[in-house]
């Protein structure tokens, strides 16, 4: 083969989310449409095949067969602090489908993420539950600094991380309203949880008064700047950080951002052990292929 897959990015591990929030940016306008994208709250990543364009060079992470075997992991879950969970599915997926959609996608590459979105969804066939995720280790974290049940909380952002806030807010007894850019969108979510709905700005009026604060935006909550002390607890899963800088140093542990909950934790043996086999069959099912093509 004369031509390698790669992949260039960055994780949790290495540069924190405002630093990756910046390089997404950089490969957003720099990459071709014969790469695909994916960023996520711990990782941001480009995948291509042959030259490495220069707004990647310093960000190599894989080439080759390590490539392939690394993006099959991350869609199995396998590289995710919470190993399985399957947010990262999505994610993949749609990276997937938005690069595909240009039209100029390397028929390589799409072969490659067809076999990754197959293998993620291999993984997590009939497996058991494999713990909290996101959401719920976020929610879990404002409980223990402010019990919930029979109290206000509020959820930042409507979509899929808002909606999995708001609905493990409610199964802990929390009475939940959610804010959002757009206000409608946010009622129409909020009676699913018997709550209100309300825009950013109304919603930043609402949180003193709130038991504890779960935040999963795109952007920044410019509202929050102007609250004064004392603030409830607020749990932050954007990638980078909606909160304002400023008021994050004011809450001092008061605060949980979206790196703090990428620590570890003991990965469940018995689906690592199959999602491993899985990755592996179709890392060399795909290498063969690719090897026909030369």
């Amino acid at each position: 083969m004369t031509e390698q897959p790669w992949v260039a990015g960055a994780s949790a591990s290495e540069r924190p989310a405002e630093e990756r929030e910046r390089i997404a940016a950089r490969m957003r306008q720099g990459a071709g449409g014969s790469h695909v994208l994916l960023s996520t709250c711990h990782r941001v990543e480009l995948y291509g095949f042959g030259e490495l364009p220069r707004l990647a060079g310093d960000l190599l992470l894989k080439s080759g067969e390590a490539a392939v075997v690394h993006l099959l992991r991350v869609a199995a879950g396998l590289e995710s602090a919470l190993v399985g969970e399957d947010e990262v599915l999505h994610q993949v997926r749609n990276a997937f489908q938005e690069a595909a959609a240009g039209g100029q996608l390397d028929r390589r590459l799409h072969r490659l993420f067809e076999l990754a979105v197959a293998t993620g969804r291999r993984a997590r066939a009939g497996r058991s539950a494999l713990g909290a995720g996101l959401a719920d280790r976020a929610v879990d974290w404002l409980q223990g600094r402010s019990p919930l049940r029979g109290r206000p909380v509020l959820v930042a952002g409507a979509g899929r991380m808002g909606s999995a806030l708001a609905h493990a807010a409610r199964r802990r007894g929390a009475l939940v309203t959610i804010a959002s850019r757009d206000p409608e969108r946010a009622r129409r979510l909020a009676s699913v949880y018997g709550g209100i709905g309300v825009s950013l700005a109304e919603g930043a009026d609402l949180v003193p008064g709130s038991a504890g604060v779960a935040v999963a935006l795109s952007g920044p909550w410019q509202e929050l700047a102007s609250l004064a002390d004392p603030l409830p607890p607020i749990a932050d899963i954007s990638a980078p950080s909606a909160v304002p800088g400023a008021l994050r140093a004011r809450l001092n542990g008061g605060f949980l951002g979206v790196d703090d909950l990428f620590t570890g934790g003991t990965p469940p043996p018995a689906y690592v052990d199959a999602a491993e086999r899985i990755v592996s069959g179709k890392a060399a099912e795909y290498l063969g292929w690719l090897e026909a093509r030369s």
